[in-house]
């Protein structure tokens, strides 16, 4: 339990880190029928928490942070899974300090080295054993983990007719000088460029330098596929940043090319939380609420991911088609039966 001197000071903190009357509308007017669906579920998300009263996102500006990083990775490839599930953390990449000092106390105590922490993992001992350590630490990033579960059913985003939207959609990067990919993995590709630029264009601000890490994957396999990402995302990007934004740098990593603890342990964010909700919603169709047993370690995270941290925010958004074919999404809010004891609430006003 915390002290009342040091409550005050944390609040104090939260608060400057909180994001005060934000700006919500990220689709342009201008721009009205022209963005994907998966754009409008996103601003149609945000707008909704608000009037709940269930938003809070961070003020990337605080204490004069300079730099805008955004993790992507991803969850829900393999045949059991019933979603795609893509998880975007973007944070304030100056304001970090506090996390990195508190993940070399938890590698040292847990002996991780610079063992990744990642959900196909959660079977090792040393990994389990940090997790909730872990969080704690990660409750201190300024910043906004968001996280989109796609039922798999969907076969596109960006169009009704599925074949003729991946031919169009191939055709289309081909032409812009973005190709080079196989046809299935373009769709991909693009909800994931979306959802990044979407977040990036709400929560980045005039002037600020932007770097993103992501996954090496089938997206990005090689370098010149990787630089080939950031272009489209720098493109894509402008739909979505305030007019009159600028954004001096935009810079782009493998995590596995170079490698960075720093930057790993970020992108592990990404990792546990795709992998915790693919799995737990695939387990959530299948069983009754009441008999659903997860992953080791997944319990920690869903535990986790039902309370926002002092810095770090949290959201998830499931899309799912019904029986007609319809798209029906919503927030995924998790509400614990079991609220853990000792807990202190930092007051936040936005």
């Amino acid at each position: 339990m915390w002290d009342t001197a040091t409550v005050a000071e944390i609040t104090k903190f939260a608060n400057k880190l909180a994001w005060t009357s934000p700006d919500l509308q990220v689709l342009r007017p201008d721009l009205a029928g022209q963005y994907p669906t998966i754009a409008e579920i996103l601003q149609d998300h945000i707008q909704k928490n608000d009037e709940r009263k269930k938003l809070i996102l961070p003020d990337l500006r605080a204490f004069g942070n300079e730099t805008v990083a955004v993790f992507s990775d991803f969850g829900g490839e393999h045949k059991a899974a019933n979603y795609y599930t893509y998880s975007t953390l973007v944070c304030g990449w100056n304001l970090t300090d506090v996390f990195l000092h508190k993940m070399k106390t938890v590698r040292e105590t847990h002996r991780l080295g610079e063992k990744e922490i990642s959900f196909k993992d959660f079977g090792m001992g040393q990994v389990q054993r940090s997790l909730p350590d872990y969080l704690k630490a990660l409750d201190f990033v300024p910043g906004l983990l968001l996280t989109v579960a796609i039922d798999k059913r969907i076969k596109s985003l960006f169009g009704t007719d599925a074949d003729a939207t991946t031919d169009l959609i191939n055709e289309t990067l081909e032409a812009g000088g973005f190709g080079g990919r196989k046809k299935h993995v373009n769709e991909k590709l693009l909800r994931i460029i979306h959802i990044t630029a979407f977040l990036t264009g709400l929560l980045a601000h005039d002037g600020h330098k932007l770097l993103w890490v992501t996954d090496h994957d089938s997206i990005s396999p090689n370098k010149a596929l990787h630089e080939n990402t950031l272009k489209l995302f720098q493109q894509v990007l402008n739909i979505y940043a305030r007019p009159g934004y600028t954004f001096p740098v935009l810079g782009g990593a493998l995590p596995f090319e170079e490698r960075s603890v720093d930057q790993l342990d970020l992108l592990s964010a990404t990792d546990i939380v795709a992998g915790t909700l693919d799995h737990y919603l695939t387990k959530r169709d299948d069983h009754n609420p009441d008999d659903i047993l997860v992953k080791s370690g997944s319990d920690v995270v869903i535990r986790w991911l039902a309370h926002n941290g002092i810095g770090l925010k949290k959201s998830n958004i499931v899309i799912r088609e019904t029986e007609d074919g319809q798209l029906r999404y919503g927030t995924l809010d998790i509400n614990l039966t079991d609220p853990p004891e000792g807990i202190t609430e930092i007051p936040v006003v936005v």
